[in-house]
């Protein structure tokens, strides 16, 4: 087999009702040059390995597999970083989730096209379509980041993390500039976008390149509002010392989700004026972002006082 210029990978965990229209969508792509599939099943007990390995026999020359007997995700291990990327030998990489597909036969040869012609850009990705599994109605998000933008839109590390523009299922990044994502404890997309976007700019192309499914059994659907909170913001802690400085949409975020935290948390304190003046310290701490930081915290405060009051009312 030819060294392929793309590895496409995909993270599998109880996807056996997914996993075929996964394989099948990737499978279907009509490239100019050679693809490798690099497929994952942590630990699986619902027959999904049985299903990667019937794909892995049928297509020996394109599919390459990694069987986990216990899971790995549980553990925190980094999946991509130990167990999927450390096998690509492509020049790109393009994932896709075993419980999401593609819809879009040329995607993988439209975004290469784009990064071979556009060496300045790291990263580019589509439109995608999202599902409730259960459900047979296809639905779309408004786009608009896109609306005055027919041809696609560039985004930088500055202002990407302010649309969240690109979704897992339809990037295609550089596979050099992802060389040392295990440097963080936490690896996800955006890790992945932290280190592309250093090196690069990003593109959304305005096409539809697949679907989004949303289903219980979903990496982040049994977690709280405030798991998911937390996890945001100690992944934060983690990238903004190397990142911090260079995009200023990061750090809004990290201050977004920080004073969400925070007065979730408030909620439930029984200490109100200490617990509320940790808010309005950290609002102040930091300085580049100052006005950013108070405009949340009067934001969040008058959210916080209108709820208090009408639970009062209620009383």
């Amino acid at each position: 087999m030819n060294t392929p210029l793309v590895s496409v990978v995909s993270i599998a965990y109880q996807h056996a009702p997914f996993i075929r229209q996964c394989m099948d969508s990737v499978l279907m792509q009509k490239t100019s040059f050679p693809i490798e599939y690099i497929v994952h099943d942590d630990a699986s007990t619902d027959g999904t390995a049985d299903i990667i390995r019937e794909y892995e026999a049928r297509y020996p020359d394109i599919i390459k597999a990694v069987y986990q007997t216990e899971n790995q995700y549980s553990k925190g291990a980094k999946i991509w970083g130990e167990f999927l990327f450390p096998h690509v030998r492509g020049k790109y990489i393009a994932t896709c989730d075993g419980d999401d597909y593609w819809t879009d036969p040329l995607k993988l040869q439209k975004q290469v096209d784009f990064l071979e012609a556009n060496p300045d850009y790291a990263i580019c990705g589509g439109k995608y379509h999202y599902r409730y599994v259960g459900q047979d109605e296809i639905l779309d998000y408004d786009w608009k980041e896109l609306k005055n933008y027919p041809k696609g839109r560039t985004f930088t590390f500055d202002d990407f993390f302010d649309t969240y523009p690109l979704l897992t299922l339809t990037v295609c990044f550089r596979s050099e500039y992802v060389s040392n994502i295990n440097k963080y404890k936490t690896c996800i997309d955006d890790t992945v976008y932290c280190l592309v976007l250093d090196r690069g700019k990003a593109f959304c192309i305005p096409e539809y390149f697949g679907v989004y499914q949303l289903h219980p059994g979903g990496v982040n659907a049994g977690k709280t509002h405030r798991q998911r909170l937390q996890f945001s913001v100690d992944f934060h802690k983690q990238v903004l010392p190397d990142f911090g400085h260079k995009s200023k949409s990061l750090r809004k975020r990290n201050i977004r989700d920080t004073i969400d935290l925070y007065f979730y948390d408030l909620a439930e304190s029984k200490h109100f004026f200490k617990d509320y003046l940790k808010i309005v310290r950290f609002a102040f701490s930091g300085k580049k972002d100052i006005f950013y930081s108070l405009a949340q915290l009067f934001e969040k405060t008058g959210r916080y006082a209108s709820a208090r009051v009408k639970k009062l009312v209620k009383k």
